[in-house]
Order: structure tokens, then C-alpha cells, then sequence
């Protein structure tokens, strides 16, 4: 599987470039530390597997360029560099495109913008591209509307339409900030089977994990496809505590 990203040649050196999630891990994840005491079964998320491969999924798109909110009152203004070398950056929907969603109650809930991303994407045959905030990153000032785009096909930029959701103030998002994952997957049929849960493999799978005091899931159930060892996994958490923004 391959994905390229493209920008206009006149912006490509000026903007950060997409990374690898695991490279934009945000401070709060690389401060934690593994154990709560000393003893080896008090682990923090830190080794929570599931955790980081949410976190660490496909790509992330910085911020393209420095942004200045001003929300008061239900006003909003959204800035950005006078001199930024793209003709457009924000732009909008009407909130009639997406009527009685759960937070149009919730202040500036009926304001529908939208980021005007530089960035093409091109993936392999067969492959498309679910949009989202980070994962795990826990921002709560922008709602990314998630969407699913197959970018094999659909060579032309996909912006992101947002929600605001930091309530009343001044905010600065330097450029560089996580702003949207990237994740590419295969498209495929699925087929959706409901029964009787297997007694036997389930306490099997107990039994094993119930052998660790930490590293239980990770130790026997984790795809080494992420990451071929456990020392691949270990290389991972290097990379996060060594990437500063």
C-alpha cells in the first residue's frame, strides 16, 4: 500500500509535511510514565497497546500555517497569516446541510466551517482514506467531521469541515499542529456474523494474559505486523519521546 501527498510547488517548502502519527504524539502521551509505582502490574495507558495504535494509525496533517481564534458571544473569527501563500484557507457550510446534529445546541454548534487543505492524497487501487481528529489526542476546541474519501480515485484535496468547540476566547494553534489523521485501509465486503461466544478460547485467552503482570496483550495477542518484535514496539515509544514540536 502507497500513499502520496501533493501540495502546489510554491507552498511545498513553506508548509510542515505530513508525518507518521507515532511522530506526532502529543506531550501529555510522551510524559506518562509506564508504571504507577513500582510494582509491575500498576501500568499506566503508556502500555496500553490498543492505545498507541490508535494513536499511531496512518498519518497526520499538520497545520499549514499559523491560525488566531476569536470566539465571544457566539461570533467567531478565525485568522490567519496576511501573507500565507493560498488563496483560500476557510471556508464554510450552511448549518441546513447538517440540521439537528448533537451539538447545534452547544455555543457556536451552528457555525459549519470548513480548513482548506493544501494537500492532495493518492493512495494504491483499492485503497481509501478515513479523515478524523487525532486520535488519542484528546483536542477539544476542533471537531474534525469524520469522513471517508477513496483517494485511489478522487485526485483533488479533501478539506475538512469542523465544528468549533473551545467555547468563548482567544486561542493560537502554531503552525505544525496536529490537525487531522490520515488512515489509510483496503477496501473489502464485510461479513457480519452474530453467536454463541467460545467458552474454551475465551478462557484460553484469559489463562494467557492472566500469566503477565504487564505486557499481557501485547506479549501474546499483539500483530507483529505494526511493529515486527517487541523490540519494534519498544523503537515506537523511542520515537515518541524523542519528536519535539
Amino acid at each position: 500500500m502507497k500513499i502520496n501527498f501533493f501540495c502546489d510547488n510554491h507552498i511545498l517548502n513553506a508548509i510542515p509535511h505530513p508525518v507518521k502519527a507515532v511522530k506526532a504524539a502529543p506531550e501529555y502521551y510522551k510524559n506518562i510514565k509506564p508504571q504507577i509505582s513500582n510494582s509491575p502490574d500498576s501500568s499506566t495507558i503508556k502500555r496500553c497497546v490498543p492505545f498507541l495504535d490508535a494513536m499511531s494509525a496512518g498519518f497526520v496533517i499538520p497545520l499549514w500555517c499559523d491560525m488566531f481564534v476569536t470566539a465571544k458571544d457566539g461570533n467567531i473569527n478565525i485568522n490567519f497569516p496576511k501573507n500565507f501563500a493560498q488563496a483560500e484557507t476557510l471556508g464554510s457550510h450552511s448549518i441546513e446541510q447538517l440540521p439537528n446534529h448533537p451539538l447545534v445546541d452547544r455555543p457556536y454548534g451552528k457555525l459549519l466551517l470548513k480548513l482548506i487543505n493544501p494537500w492532495v492524497i493518492e493512495t494504491s487501487p483499492g485503497t481509501s482514506c478515513l479523515f478524523t481528529s487525532p486520535l488519542n489526542h484528546m483536542e477539544s476546541r476542533v471537531k474534525i467531521l469524520d469522513g471517508v474519501v477513496d483517494t485511489d480515485t478522487y485526485y483533488n484535496p479533501v478539506n475538512f469541515p469542523f465544528l468549533w468547540t473551545g467555547g468563548d476566547g482567544e486561542f493560537f494553534f502554531e503552525k505544525g499542529t496536529p490537525i487531522v489523521q490520515v488512515i489509510p485501509f483496503k477496501r473489502e465486503t464485510l461479513n457480519l456474523q452474530v453467536g454463541v461466544v467460545d467458552t474454551v478460547r475465551k478462557s484460553a485467552a484469559s489463562a494467557k494474559l492472566g500469566t503477565h503482570m504487564k505486557h499481557s496483550y501485547r506479549t501474546e495477542f499483539w500483530h507483529a505486523g505494526k511493529a515486527s518484535t517487541v523490540r519494534g514496539w519498544r523503537l515506537i515509544l523511542d520515537k515518541i519521546r524523542q519528536v519535539k514540536f
